[in-house]
């Protein structure tokens, strides 16, 4: 997402505070029905600044505040609505980020009524919100929103009980057996490869590839089927767990492309990539000097008025988005003439240029694995009376250079004859 970009001193204040006024005032105006610290043990909000030193710019010093509602000594001296302008210009000065973070609970709908005695203890939803304010070299604060889902209080009712990870463990058993036998079959096959072929490990590598890529996803899979067996029912809270178990399954339909080669028709897209990518990156490689080249151009010129061309990543976003056809108006009217003309260049070099440069490749990748009878370039064969007008040249010129080898020349060409026809 764009950052909420603040210019001023007075509206970067006004805006530290306003989150917090509206944090605390979420149970009397939101929709749904939210809780604020400190509701249920539901931690204050803290501010945390970092600094940099007076002595090292590059060192930096940080300092965390609870803050609380109506409590301004709890604000750092420069945030403080009462400071004069001198103590907040002196506190910006030195300002580097600074992260305001706070938590917000909701509960779930009831399956019942606390009177029928359906539910004992009714689950919640936990997030942490933090608001990063990031001050630029440009002079601005950039301002991003990130929010983290916590883990919720496990149900419990009346006559049943919560699932525990043992509950699951017949079934992680069964797919732990299950990846074992194959990742041992996978194993000995490859391992079979080296033993009885004996080539270079980079050419075992190579033609081995897919058995191998097969081979680690396996054993990733495993290390998440352990690790899940203890941590099942918090595992869409867990970051790290969710991010091997989401790369875990990907790999393993990944792999299941290597079983559609038998049939080059079904294989088509493993094919066109195989053929056409290296072609692509090194075509990108030689392009990657010109792009970074407009990115830092759109982000000196422009990064301190136009949103979209803050900071390397948000140029290097826009411009990626303009070669694909997306935001091209909007983008067009938000720079000035010269701007314009910058766009105009890039538009027709990376839009018509780069990307029908790799549009093509990648078409005569497909079309060379789609229909490989069309593409294969024609060899050239001898026929018979061609074989024998040479032959004939051949002993002329053997009779008038070298009488005495006519004889042992003609085996040899007869042997050749034979290997030809």
């Amino acid at each position: 997402d764009q950052p909420l970009n603040l210019f001023t001193i007075r509206r970067g204040v006004d805006h530290v505070h306003l989150v917090l006024a509206n944090y605390f005032s979420l149970p009397d105006v939101a929709l749904g029905k939210l809780h604020v610290a400190p509701f249920a043990g539901i931690p204050l909000p803290y501010l945390t600044v970092a600094f940099a030193s007076p002595s090292d710019p590059d060192h930096e010093s940080s300092r965390t505040y609870i803050l609380d509602k109506g409590n301004e000594q709890a604000w750092p001296e420069g945030l403080r609505p009462s400071a004069s302008s001198s103590v907040t210009r002196e506190f910006f000065d030195t300002l580097k980020h600074m992260t305001l973070a706070m938590e917000v609970q909701s509960h779930k709908p009831s399956l019942g009524t606390l009177e029928h005695k359906a539910v004992v203890h009714r689950d919640y939803m936990r997030w942490k919100v933090q608001f990063k304010y990031n001050f630029s070299t440009q002079g601005q604060i950039q301002l991003h929103m990130a929010v983290t889902r916590q883990l919720p209080t496990p149900p419990s009712r009346i006559g049943t009980t919560a699932r525990s990870p043992t509950d699951y463990i017949w079934r992680y058993v069964g797919l732990i057996v299950l990846s074992g036998g194959y990742l041992i079959l996978e194993t000995w096959a490859f391992l079979g490869n080296v033993v009885n072929d004996a080539p270079s490990w980079r050419v075992v590598l190579v033609q081995n590839l897919s058995g191998a890529f097969v081979v680690i996803t396996n054993v990733v899979t495993i290390a998440c089927f352990l690790h899940a067996w203890s941590e099942a029912p918090v595992l869409v809270y867990v970051e790290p767990l969710s991010w091997t178990y989401a790369v875990a399954s990907m790999g393993q339909w990944l792999s299941l492309l290597r079983f559609l080669s038998f049939n080059p028709r079904t294989y088509i897209l493993g094919l066109t990539l195989k053929r056409g990518a290296p072609q692509v990156v090194e075509f990108l490689i030689g392009v990657c000097p010109l792009f970074v080249g407009y990115v830092l151009f759109g982000t000196i010129m422009f990064g301190a008025t136009v949103p979209r061309f803050a900071g390397m990543a948000a140029t290097a976003t826009t411009l990626f988005a303009l070669a694909n056809g997306d935001e091209i108006r909007d983008t067009f009217v938000s720079l000035p003439w010269h701007g314009q003309l910058y766009l105009y260049s890039y538009i027709v070099i990376f839009a018509y240029v780069v990307l029908m440069v790799c549009i093509g490749i990648m078409e005569d990748a497909f079309f060379t694995s789609a229909f490989p009878s069309l593409w294969k370039q024609s060899t050239a064969t001898l026929t018979e009376d061609q074989w024998r007008h040479v032959v004939e040249l051949i002993h002329d010129r053997t009779k008038a250079s070298h009488p005495d080898m006519v004889a042992c020349q003609t085996d040899i060409l007869t042997h050749v004859e034979r290997q030809l026809f």
